[in-house]
């Protein structure tokens, strides 16, 4: 019992994450911008295996939901190669590849992007505070 609560766990993460990866990516395909000002973005690289990301990936569904559109969401999935190849593409196409680069092999990383800059990263960070602070900086 304990194996399937866990299989439908992770199964649950899963289709939250591409879920959240794609409604992110049509949100930035579409050019992002809000009252014609280009949307922070948010670019978090994960992967399966991660148990950093599994404490992450809350706050970030948490925060998506309390700052909603006023963000780009971007989930770049390093899981395996074919996830990685993928996230690779999406990061090129939103200008994100050198991020994508440095960070790749590191999960559980946030950025947040402002005007094409980077202004926030952290790595492994499950504080929400941080992220909350982070997120309203972005905005002003």
């Amino acid at each position: 019992m304990k194996n399937l609560k866990a299989i439908l766990f992770v199964g649950a993460l899963l289709l939250s994450a591409f879920a959240f990866s794609a409604s992110a990516q049509d949100t930035m395909m579409s050019g992002g911008k809000s009252n014609g000002k280009a949307k922070p973005t948010v670019a978090i690289i994960r992967a399966d295996w991660c148990s950093a990301c599994k404490q992450v990936e809350p706050i970030m569904d948490d925060l998506k939901q309390q700052y909603g559109s006023k963000f780009n969401y971007v989930v770049l999935d390093v899981s395996n190669d074919e996830t990685t190849e993928r996230a690779a593409a999406t990061a090129k196409s939103l200008g994100l590849s050198s991020f994508f680069e440095a960070n790749k092999k590191s999960t559980s990383t946030v950025g947040i992007f402002k005007n094409k800059r980077q202004i926030y990263k952290t790595t492994h960070n499950p504080k929400r505070a941080d992220y909350v602070r982070a997120f309203d900086k972005a905005l002003k």
